[in-house]
C-alpha cells in the first residue's frame, strides 16, 4: 500500500508521545522500480479493475509479483 509514509511507524511515535520522527516521509520511494530491480514482476495500480486484473494474472507468474496501490495518507490512531 503507498501511502508515501511509514505510516505504522508514524502511529506508534504518536502512541509512544514522540512524534516528528525524521525519516519516515517516503514521497519519492518507487517501489515499482525496486521490486523490477530485485527481478520481481511490478506495477503501479490506480483503480480496482486494474488490480482484480494484476491480482489475478500474478498466481500464473513464474517471479515475485509487487502491485502498489495508492491509499489515503490519513493515519488513524492506534489506541
Amino acid at each position: 500500500m503507498r501511502n508515501r509514509q511509514y505510516a505504522i511507524l508514524k502511529s506508534f511515535a504518536e502512541l509512544e508521545q514522540t512524534p516528528g520522527v525524521p525519516g519516515l516521509d517516503l514521497p519519492g520511494m518507487d517501489f515499482v522500480a525496486i521490486a523490477q530491480g530485485y527481478g520481481c514482476d511490478a506495477a503501479r495500480i490506480e483503480d480496482l479493475d486494474a488490480l482484480k486484473q494484476a491480482a489475478g494474472n500474478a498466481w500464473t507468474n513464474d517471479v515475485p509479483t509487487v502491485l502498489e496501490v495508492s491509499v489515503s495518507g490519513q493515519v488513524p490512531p492506534l489506541v
